[in-house]
């Protein structure tokens, strides 16, 4: 099934693009989408045309952060039915879970994880999509839609640590001091926000248990959880919080999992792949996105890549794309350029 996202993001679009005077309907007929999605916030439509409808009127709006300014107009409400239940969790840690167990109501393109590090956790967006990247927009509005999500269980005044982007800076970022309000860190290696351990667990006062499980008990009635994601996609999804902090190994990831590292490898046996075959498979996805970053070194997208040093990446690049990372950048960028 092609990528889908809930319509409430068009509409985010449409109050956005009036603002900033552009016919978000136009656009909406420009890319091939229904303006009645409008009207239908739970609606599922292709999550590729919304990227194309983000790219093609920022470009014609003077390259604006688009993603970033809907998020601003994010509230707990447009996480959709799910919300009922979001309001009544006694932690962020807590309501973290909550969203990523019903995550299958919001996007079949967005995933969270929270890599814990020291003193502090890090809250990680990953959005997958057809495309390579994901790009800046749907990225900025994800993010900023999580830091609403933040904001509601800490305080509307909360700042986290800092925000990470994986892309690189905008010519001005002037509107993302205004709505973030905290460090930005762009050319990052991960996306995602950064908060201390203790916000993470920070009891909310009024919470009521007996509330809570009213509503997850609707929400169980309602919008029953679906079945587990396939062990191999779980080992996927740990691996790409895992990877640029260079704890990817089978051990590392067998761990955050429940599972042995024998057990683990045995399992995935099972359904006909390794634990190698799914590392490198995330591996090649991650170093594609890091050398499409023109501000990132081969050093860094060796780095994030779970590499220690260049040679080996370098080694392993060319082995599976028969190219050095160098060529491999040049002859992308001399494609872009064509």
């Amino acid at each position: 099934m092609k990528p889908r996202i809930r319509s409430v993001n068009l509409s985010k679009y449409a109050r956005v693009a009036n603002e900033l005077g552009i016919d978000p309907l136009s656009m909406f007929r420009k890319v091939g989408l229904d303006h009645s999605c409008l009207n239908t916030p739970d609606l599922l439509v292709p999550e590729s045309a919304f990227a194309t409808l983000l790219e093609t009127s920022s470009a014609q709006m003077g390259h604006a952060s688009l993603g970033l300014l809907m998020g601003s107009y994010w509230r707990l409400s447009d996480f959709g039915p799910i919300s009922l239940l979001l309001q009544h969790q006694e932690s962020l840690a807590a309501m973290l879970k909550t969203l990523k167990d019903y995550n299958h109501l919001i996007s079949s393109t967005v995933a969270t994880e929270v890599v814990t590090q020291g003193r502090y956790s890090i809250i990680q967006l990953h959005l997958d999509t057809e495309r390579e990247t994901p790009g800046r927009h749907p990225t900025e509005l994800g993010i900023t839609a999580l830091l609403s999500l933040c904001r509601h269980q800490l305080g509307k005044s909360w700042s986290p640590s800092s925000i990470h982007f994986s892309h690189s800076s905008p010519s001005s970022t002037m509107s993302h001091r205004r709505v973030l309000g905290s460090e930005i860190v762009f050319a990052s290696d991960f996306d995602g926000i950064v908060v201390s351990n203790d916000e993470m667990t920070q009891l909310n006062v009024d919470h009521d248990s007996l509330m809570e499980s009213h509503a997850r008990s609707l929400m169980e009635i309602h919008a029953p959880r679906p079945a587990s994601k396939s062990l191999e996609q779980q080992v996927r999804n740990t691996l790409q919080s895992l990877l640029p902090h260079g704890r990817h190994s089978i051990a590392h990831v067998a761990g955050a999992l429940g599972f042995t590292a024998r057990s683990l490898q045995r399992h995935l046996e099972t359904n006909n792949t390794s634990f190698q075959e799914t590392l490198d498979a995330v591996r090649s996805q991650a170093a594609l996105r890091a050398l499409q970053n023109s501000q990132l070194s081969i050093s860094e997208a060796a780095t994030l890549t779970g590499f220690a040093e260049n040679s080996s990446f370098t080694r392993w690049f060319s082995k599976h794309f028969q190219q050095s990372p160098s060529s491999w950048r040049q002859q992308n960028l001399n494609r872009r350029l064509s």
